[in-house]
């Protein structure tokens, strides 16, 4: 697959205590290679930079360390500091313990595009995203993992529709060097950096700052959350009376599109495309024939002081894409 952003503990776990988070102290333990094993050198790694940690069997979490569920307070966390610290990393995330991979608990203030389709990885473009050498991306089997900073992030966020997930705080993400298997159960690929790791030496790199684009699509979506009305269905039938018998009357649909039209009218400055662009996905999506979208959106645009070529542009940009879901 391209490199280049296209896709072909609970309880009972052990608990590390938090320290500066900055590569190794002086007189830490040194334990020989023969101790060693790849997957806990990278959980050191990890977790000598400040991240949160869980051992996998497979995608999920391994049960026989972290029992039938995990948190962020009970992962392993902190950097070992002594030999037996050390130790029990070594053994957690050892085949003897059934563990085949690492996930890295995403953080507060970071995201982690989930890119394993084409359309996702086209609209991480579209979104104003530009890899290059510094980007810090994680190859998976199906497609690119690709993180960024985004101070304020505190859950997944949604782009697209269901084309593009953005993991944040309360998710993770398989992390290098973790082993992937095939459906039936065999290895078929491995999870790797690509030039530019998340973490060197113990280490936290700073990633690039999420996509413009993608910050005010995400305040766009929290604006209608907030201004919208409770969800109801947009469209019914209404029956429209005539002179004949009532069972010949003519059954025409309505709309109920005055959320959609209001969070548009309420739109911020600098946002309003991207309102104008949710509105209308959505109201493609509750099957609402495009020209009623065209006509009721670009009236709503209008009000608002939004230009209407660039209203009509978006209203029809966002009836071609691809489908969500």
């Amino acid at each position: 697959m391209p490199a280049r952003v296209r896709p072909g503990d609970n309880r009972n776990a052990a608990r590390v205590e938090p320290s500066d988070p900055v590569g190794k102290p002086a007189g830490s333990p040194n334990l020989s290679k023969g101790h060693m094993n790849v997957l806990g050198e990278a959980a050191l790694d990890y977790l000598s930079a400040g991240l949160h940690l869980l051992a996998l069997t497979g995608k999920k979490p391994n049960g026989r360390i972290h029992g039938e569920s995990w948190s962020w307070e009970d992962s392993f966390h902190g950097e070992p500091l002594t030999a037996e610290e050390i130790q029990s990393i070594y053994g957690a995330f050892s085949e003897e313990r059934g563990t085949t991979g690492i996930a890295i608990l995403i953080p507060p203030n970071f995201y982690v595009a989930d890119v394993d389709t084409d359309a996702a990885a086209d609209l991480l473009l579209e979104l104003g995203f530009e890899a290059h050498d510094d980007s810090v991306v994680a190859q998976t089997k199906n497609g690119l993992h690709i993180w960024f900073y985004a101070p304020g992030a505190d859950r997944n966020r949604w782009a697209g529709g269901r084309t593009l997930l953005f993991k944040g705080l309360g998710g993770y993400v398989v992390a290098p060097p973790s082993l992937h298997y095939a459906a039936d159960g065999t290895v078929d690929g491995a999870y790797t950096w690509g030039p530019n790791p998340l973490v060197v030496g113990g280490v936290l790199f700073m990633p690039d700052v999420i996509p413009a684009g993608a910050a005010e699509r995400f305040a766009a979506d929290d604006q209608f959350a907030a201004t919208a009305p409770e969800k109801e269905q947009m469209s019914y039938f209404n029956m429209v009376p005539d002179a004949g018998p009532w069972y010949l009357w003519k059954v025409e649909p309505v709309y109920a599109m005055e959320g959609l039209e209001k969070a548009i009218i309420n739109a911020a400055e600098g946002n309003q495309n991207n309102v104008i662009h949710w509105a209308a996905m959505t109201a493609r999506e509750e099957g609402v024939p495009y020209d009623v979208a065209m006509t009721r959106l670009e009236a709503a645009a209008i009000k608002g002081g939004h230009p209407r070529t660039r209203a009509r542009d978006t209203i029809k940009g966002a009836y071609k894409r691809a489908p969500r879901g």
